[in-house]
């Protein structure tokens, strides 16, 4: 289990157990160079907050942070390393030197009570909002908000709270878990189904016969079965591969 892509999605969820009054900007923050930071915040004092999420703080961690300071290069922005274990003194001796600060946060110290699908945009995303994904898709944007729907009604719970990523599509991403397993994509106007567990190949076999239209690229996603989006005759027709995805993420 990827305890970072946990502890990010939980910050995220909750922004208040690093400090009151911050405001979520965006995930995967894109910087110069390609470099994306994992966190973007703007603080109380709307000043921008960079946060990069580690398992543990080192060497490699702060380099890292002080290379995005350098590259945003902006006395009025915050960068900050949250670690899901304890920091050595050698280390936040080193952050302090370099005016990075730095919060210990175990992720199971975080409780998380989401009562709506929270929607998240990703760094340099194509679309800022869901509803410009469900425009982008024309006359597929019918389903696609029926899709959505389903999630956020049917599968998302207390129990089981789900992120929506924001990008050039929709990806549904428990907050509890390290990956997505459904996307709605305006790249061709697909709506995939991942399965990073395994089996991919089993689960397409048992749906073939119920769902003639799904196929996977031999070259991509080895765990992603694919169906485009104008081959959906109704939601009822993909709610148990919908549903088979969402179990298997756990």
């Amino acid at each position: 289990m990827n305890n970072e892509v946990i502890l990010q999605n939980r910050l995220i969820v909750k922004p208040d157990v690093i400090e009151e009054g911050l405001t979520l900007i965006e995930r995967e923050t894109r910087l110069k160079n390609g470099k994306k930071c994992d966190i973007l915040f703007k603080d109380k004092e709307n000043r921008k907050l960079y946060v990069e999420v580690k398992e543990t703080i080192n060497n490699k961690s702060i380099e890292q942070l002080s290379g995005y300071q350098k590259i945003v290069n902006c006395k009025d922005s915050r960068f900050m390393l949250v670690a899901n274990n304890c920091v050595n003194d050698k280390y936040k001796d080193k952050l302090r030197e370099q005016k990075l600060e730095f919060k210990v946060i175990n992720k199971d110290d975080i409780v998380i009570r989401l009562e709506k699908v929270l929607n998240v945009i990703k760094g340099d995303a194509e679309f800022r909002s869901r509803e410009g994904v469900f425009k982008a898709l024309k006359e597929q944007g019918k389903i696609a908000i029926e899709i959505y729907n389903y999630v956020a009604i049917k599968l998302h719970s207390i129990e089981t709270p789900i992120i929506c990523n924001i990008s050039d599509g929709i990806m549904f991403h428990p907050v509890n878990t390290n990956n997505k397993f459904l996307s709605i994509t305006t790249k061709r106007d697909r709506l995939l189904f991942h399965f990073p567990n395994g089996n991919r190949d089993g689960i397409y076999s048992q749906f073939k016969g119920r769902i003639p239209e799904l196929y996977y690229s031999r070259s991509g996603d080895k765990n992603q079965i694919d169906i485009k989006l104008s081959n959906i005759k109704c939601l009822e027709n993909v709610k148990p591969l919908i549903d088979k995805a969402f179990i298997s993420i756990f």
